[in-house]
């Protein structure tokens, strides 16, 4: 079965028509477009917006993702670089590369970020990693954290 999410939002406030938000905390929310509930056995189309000043989760997981800024600037940390990025530049995050995703202090980041449908990603990458890093230092943090899910 074939899916349109319409574009809904007007102004500077992002919506489609359908597609539930989810509140991640500290400034970030995402909305699965393209998922299991869409009918998708394979890919997630996902949308992630950080509020000015907002960051994702330093970590590294066993899969990897697709991204394309489509509004406003940030940046992109990916190993142990960082990177300035902006509206239209596309970023690959190979599997278990430690990433962070960090809007500009002064306006909204967002993106789409494409990956395996987690059931799927498990018959390719086996069963699901994570890996959360301090930011400051880059040292891998104990487990049993309860972190929110995350970009």
């Amino acid at each position: 079965m074939s899916v349109i999410h319409r574009f809904s939002g007007q102004g500077d406030a992002w919506d489609w028509t359908g597609v539930p938000v989810e509140d991640l905390g500290g400034g970030v929310t995402a909305r699965r477009f393209i998922s299991r509930r869409d009918g998708s056995d394979h890919l997630e189309l996902r949308y992630f917006e950080l509020q000015p000043g907002a960051r994702s989760h330093y970590e590294a997981h066993n899969y990897e993702h697709a991204v394309l800024v489509l509004r406003g600037r940030g940046q992109v940390a990916l190993g142990e670089e960082t990177h300035d990025v902006a509206k239209g530049d596309a970023i690959f995050v190979p599997a278990d590369e430690k990433h962070q995703f960090r809007a500009a202090a002064d306006e909204v980041f967002g993106f789409l970020c494409v990956v395996l449908d987690p059931e799927f990603r498990k018959g390719v990458y086996g069963e699901p990693r994570r890996v959360y890093f301090d930011e400051k230092r880059g040292n891998r943090l104990l487990p049993g954290r309860q972190d929110p899910p995350t970009v």
